[in-house]
């Protein structure tokens, strides 16, 4: 586990930008590449996404789909390759969609995408019987990802536009999400929703009876999305598990899931034993 120091360091150089993230991947990836890349999930460019298959399974594995953050106006799924090599060492078959960005859309755009990518994986699981099972799937993501994730189950319309429900989804894991940001306060979230009313934009201000299981992390040395985000969504859905990470900021609990001086198990295993819980890859 990184020390505060150290663990700030990298923080930072992720931060700044996606050639650093780019290099912090092929650091911890190495050439770990999509056993298929660009699977069409939407006709614009940007709608694809690659899948992660695991090497030490035999027969259909469980999917887990990872949404990435970035500010909603940038990411590449190609810079997260070491996300779906931590999840295919476990057992699972991964899903990285990109998803159309700020300035091109604006909310709900992105959440739409969520939608349609679940969609299609979900219609490519019954048609690839040998590659994935014909099960619920775990949502994941970090920052604007893992907003994402979450309110592409918290305001039902969103599956229910593509056929699915909140059945469909055995979980959702959300690293350093903003659930409960209105007003819009700073300038990434005002140019990507606007004028956009906090009960269509906040999952916080959602029926969230029916939702399905959470886990919701945040290092208490977050200063972009506070921690109060979590805190909040947690004491309002009906099955959450929080986990506060000491001496950890914003990008600390992404870069958690590496591999190289920067894995931290104090989100390691709360993740591991929120997939062994909600979607184990044994039958």
């Amino acid at each position: 586990m990184l020390g505060f120091a150290a663990n700030s360091i990298v923080a930072v150089l992720l931060l700044a930008g996606c050639d650093k993230l780019g290099a912090y991947n092929k650091w911890q990836a190495g050439d770990f590449a999509p056993d298929i890349a660009d699977l069409a999930y939407g006709s614009g460019d940007r709608q694809v996404l690659d899948l992660y298959l695991p090497a030490t399974t035999t027969g259909p594995a469980p999917l887990v789909i990872w949404f990435y953050g970035g500010s909603w106006d940038s990411g590449d799924k190609a810079k997260y390759a070491f996300i779906a090599k931590r999840f295919t060492d476990l057992g699972y078959a991964v899903a990285i969609p990109d998803y159309r960005l700020v300035p091109d859309v604006h909310f709900p755009a992105f959440v739409e995408d969520a939608a349609a990518a679940i969609a299609f994986m979900k219609n490519y699981a019954v048609s690839h019987p040998e590659r994935l099972r014909d099960r619920p799937v775990i949502l994941a993501g970090h920052s604007a990802g893992a907003y994402n994730a979450v309110q592409v189950v918290a305001d039902r319309t969103y599956l229910e536009n593509v056929g699915l429900d909140e059945n469909h989804i055995a979980g959702i894991i959300g690293l350093s999400g903003p659930y409960d940001f209105y007003p819009y306060d700073v300038e990434a979230t005002q140019k990507a929703f606007g004028q956009t009313p906090a009960t269509v934009s906040q999952p916080v201000e959602m029926n969230l009876a029916k939702m399905p299981p959470l886990l919701l992390i945040t290092g208490n040395r977050d200063h972009t999305v506070f921690p109060r985000n979590s805190r909040k969504l947690a004491e309002l859905a009906p099955d959450a598990k929080l986990v506060e990470v000491d001496e950890t900021g914003h990008a600390g609990t992404l870069i958690a899931l590496g591999f190289y001086l920067t894995t931290n198990v104090s989100v390691l295993d709360p993740v591991k034993q929120f997939l062994s819980d909600h979607l184990p890859t044994s039958k």
